[in-house]
């Protein structure tokens, strides 16, 4: 167990606590690196999304799709935990900025289809030389092995989340 854990603390709270600490860190940077771009940090991760950056984590129900065959937003809303309505406002963003465009799906006119355009192509590599920068200063203290274990771990807990459904679920199912 961790040394400077003052008296009462627990691991698993402080876990949760440093999680959503890095996680409010994290949105900072990323809307720094965004704002390269014109873009907030969650019209980026939309834009990854559509693109179907392989570092997503993807949870197993779902299959990931290749850019080719386009992306739903029911879909970027599943993996992401948000609401489909929180991601039909930034693709509607993303559209107006001409980054992505819709079409509708063959045989169910209800689904429509993200790609990104041309322009949203070239913003998500204008945006990846800052990505990475800002990825190795924050992984700087660790090593490929930490890296990995980590990496593990976090994918293990999402996995629960995805499990039960979110974690709103997780809370009620515990009777709390």
């Amino acid at each position: 167990m961790i040394d400077d854990l003052k008296n009462g603390a627990t691991i698993e709270e402080a876990l949760v606590l440093t999680l959503l600490d890095l996680a409010n860190q994290l949105n900072k940077l990323g809307e720094d690196v965004a704002a390269n771009a014109g873009l907030t940090t969650q019209q980026w991760l939309v834009l990854l999304q559509i693109a179907d950056d392989p570092n997503f984590p993807i949870p197993l129900y779902m299959p990931r799709r290749t850019q080719s065959a386009g992306t739903l937003a029911s879909d970027i809303a599943l993996a992401r935990g948000v609401s489909r309505a929180s991601v039909s406002v930034i693709v509607t963003q993303l559209m107006k900025l001409g980054l992505v465009r819709q079409e509708e799906e063959q045989g169910d006119r209800r689904h429509k289809r993200l790609f990104l355009t041309e322009s949203g192509q070239q913003t998500i590599a204008a945006l990846e030389e800052d990505r990475k920068k800002a990825n190795r200063e924050l992984f700087v203290d660790l090593d490929e092995s930490e890296l990995d274990a980590l990496l593990v771990s976090l994918r293990k807990c999402l996995g629960r989340l995805w499990a039960v459904g979110n974690a709103g679920v997780l809370y009620a199912k515990r009777g709390l």
